[in-house]
């Protein structure tokens, strides 16, 4: 008697167990969600940053990344006119921190740009031809965005 309930109580064990494992195998809302979307991330063949803005798109329900920011799509102007001039170093660095000020920004008066150039350099703790270089940039694009 007492074999057959132990038997019992072990066989009441293992069905309550394996209903829990098939409770926890159900996936919540955002798990499939999820892996819906890695499904379709997968299948549209996106890597890197694509797929990021891609999957947040998609969990967030919409169908189309979000475009650029205004000032993402800043930034990339700076770096193109950057590259274009064959800037490196200090001196690109000033340009495009300078470039990409916003506009409300830009209109300050050349005293306010130069001292402001200065501060910056100061804070990168800028020496010599390196100094130098950043300030030329910085004033440089100072003086592009004043056109």
């Amino acid at each position: 008697m007492r074999f057959t309930v132990a038997a019992a109580a072990i066989g009441i064990g293992l069905a309550v167990a394996s209903l829990t494992d098939a409770l926890a195998r159900e996936l919540t809302p955002a798990q499939q969600r999820m892996q819906t979307c890695n499904s379709r991330a997968k299948e549209q063949g996106l890597h890197g940053t694509e797929r990021g803005k891609f999957m947040n798109a998609c969990l967030n329900g919409s169908d189309k990344p979000a475009g650029t920011s205004v000032r993402q799509q800043r930034h990339d102007q700076c770096n193109g006119a950057a590259r274009e001039r064959r800037l490196d170093g200090a001196e690109r660095r000033g340009y495009v921190t300078e470039c990409e000020k916003p506009p409300a920004v830009k209109n300050a008066s050349a005293r306010d740009t130069t001292r402001d150039c200065e501060r910056r350099a100061d804070g990168r703790r800028l020496d010599g031809d390196d100094r130098r270089a950043y300030l030329k940039g910085c004033l440089d694009a100072a003086r592009e965005g004043e056109r």
